[in-house]
């Protein structure tokens, strides 16, 4: 149902028609913002229903400079969108299913991921505890409010 790919920066516009809805203000930002970071250590990927992008997602190869307690060098997921205008048809909890194998094929030395989310978005975190991710306790004041850190142990995910 949903393929996972790596975007390159040079191919960002095929990205630019994802849309945020009312909801998702205050928990992610624009495509545009998204799209914008330079860090060469944050990989961009997107998710894909045949030739339409329908979200996307980066990987930050050292999510400890936005969690402090986490050891140098581990993996984030970061800046999940799905395009307002494919929300509610199942494309965001299929993408979390398809993350796993994705994650083992595209990193296959990384033992585990983690992320971070706001506790706000109740929605998110019963999608990504339904996919597996565990609550690590709580994180940082992010960009509306208190944050819960999530692991995904990918040995058993």
């Amino acid at each position: 149902m949903i393929t996972l790919t790596a975007l390159p920066r040079s191919q960002v516009d095929r990205v630019a028609h994802l849309v945020l809805t009312e909801p998702q203000y205050p928990f992610v930002g624009e495509i545009k913002e998204l799209t914008a970071e330079k860090d060469p250590q944050t990989d961009f990927h997107v998710g894909l229903r045949g030739d339409t992008y329908i979200g996307f997602f980066k990987i930050d190869h050292d999510f400890s400079r936005v969690i402090e307690r986490l050891p140098e060098g581990t993996f984030g997921f970061r800046g999940l969108l799905i395009g307002g205008q494919y929300q509610g048809l199942g494309y965001g909890s299929a993408l979390l299913d398809s993350l796993p194998t994705y994650l083992r094929k595209t990193y296959p030395t990384l033992p585990e991921i983690w992320l971070s989310v706001d506790e706000a978005n109740t929605r998110a975190i019963g999608c990504y505890e339904k996919s597996g991710w565990v609550v690590d306790g709580p994180g940082r004041i992010g960009r509306s409010g208190p944050e819960q850190i999530m692991r995904l142990d990918l040995a058993v995910a």
